[in-house]
């Protein structure tokens, strides 16, 4: 199913910017609707002096002049995205979401989008205390993170980080858009002899499955010689040139997670290109 509804959480720092241009880029290239989502950012504790102002009038100034600031900031993060679509000739939308409306709000703009892009960094257009696996694990929207500041190609080259796990299918399927129009596609299996659900010609079967759907892809088998699982990932990613990795996130139990890092952790916190990530 291709992307017809792509969200980016936009902000007005040279990164979201960037950010902003290239999901433009992507829903031109589509045909998709995009929706540009920015958390208002908190004017609530000012300067030290409002804090003891005192007097109905007084507060009602001070609060008057946070509104002020507030409505300052939507015009100018939705003129920036605006300038950014009619530049790509698209169709979208731009919707404000206030810290304490964020956790509905959020999922909910989530919720009915094909693809949600964020920033790799935090808070990469997202409140501070939140962060873009927390979202795919509320709503189970695929989400794409883009380092910050991403300047590379669109998705030419893509890496699926394949195990034979739900999750890492639920990414293939979702990034379907991606593999299908992508230049070269690679399956990355680590360590295959290690995980029995890979059959007997591991990668074979899911690479043969995205040949039909008309992928152009490879399978490569790769060990990890005892380096951990991402870092294997991200060293082939950065050898040959990609431009996308997708993974499945979080296939292994989350107490596992938590307790040994993960693999998922530590691909979000070091990829230096896009990654698409699923739940």
């Amino acid at each position: 199913m291709p992307f017809k509804s792509i969200a980016v959480f936009v902000d007005s720092t040279p990164a979201g910017e960037a950010r902003t241009s290239y999901a433009a880029r992507m829903a031109s290239h589509h045909g998709a609707h995009l929706i540009g989502i920015f958390v208002v950012p908190s004017i609530s504790g000012g300067s030290p002096a409002e804090c003891f102002v005192q007097g109905r009038q007084a507060v009602r100034q001070v609060i008057a002049g946070h509104k002020a600031k507030e409505a300052a900031a939507i015009d100018a993060a939705k003129a920036s995205f605006s300038a950014a679509c009619a530049r790509e000739d698209i169709g979208f939308e731009f919707r404000s979401l206030y810290q304490g409306d964020f956790h509905e709000g959020a999922a909910l703009s989530s919720l009915h989008a094909d693809l949600v892009i964020v920033g790799g960094a935090r808070p990469g257009g997202l409140p501070g205390d939140w962060s873009a696996e927390a979202l795919v694990l509320a709503t189970g929207v695929p989400f794409l993170l883009l380092p910050e500041p991403w300047t590379g190609s669109d998705a030419e080259h893509v890496v699926v980080a394949w195990n034979a796990s739900r999750e890492a299918r639920r990414a293939i399927a979702d990034a379907l858009p991606f593999l299908t129009s992508a230049k070269s596609v690679t399956v990355l299996v680590v360590d295959p002899e290690r995980n029995p659900r890979h059959g007997e010609e591991p990668g074979a079967d899911v690479a043969r499955y995205l040949t039909r759907h008309g992928a152009k892809v490879v399978v490569e088998q790769v060990q990890s010689q005892g380096e951990p699982i991402a870092r294997i990932i991200l060293t082939y990613a950065e050898r040959h040139g990609t431009d996308l990795i997708v993974v499945g996130a979080y296939s292994h139990p989350r107490t596992t997670e938590m307790i040994f890092g993960g693999v998922t952790r530590s691909l979000l916190r070091d990829a230096a290109v896009p990654m698409l990530i699923a739940h």
